[in-house]
């Protein structure tokens, strides 16, 4: 199954997270915004989060050994993958969120 996800239903009004939601629901948007977080961090179109987001899935109730691939695409896309059990998407509309890491600049 592919998730095709826009980012803007899982954050109110402040640019939150809700913390009254439900775990599962909450669980999954803070993976989400995680995948967000180290696309936009990456340098260049690719990355690999080795070591950081360790897929969410458990097929045949194990969990999955793989790490998230991103690309953080031309039109702001990013889509994601893992390579071990295929989980896959795409996730739209998290520019200018508090994940989006393309604007937070360096200190000189």
């Amino acid at each position: 199954m592919t998730w095709v996800t826009d980012l803007s239903h899982f954050i109110d009004e402040t640019g939150n997270v809700p913390t009254n939601i439900p775990g599962p629901a909450r669980r999954l948007a803070e993976y989400l915004t995680a995948i967000v977080a180290t696309a936009t961090t990456a340098r260049g179109s690719e990355g690999h989060t080795t070591g950081e987001i360790k897929c969410r899935r458990r097929p045949g109730r194990r969990a999955c050994p793989g790490f998230i691939r991103h690309r953080l695409w031309a039109d702001e896309r990013i889509s994601w993958e893992c390579p071990s059990c295929g989980d896959n998407g795409v996730i739209s509309n998290w520019q200018s969120t508090r994940w989006d890491r393309r604007l937070i600049q360096p200190i000189h």
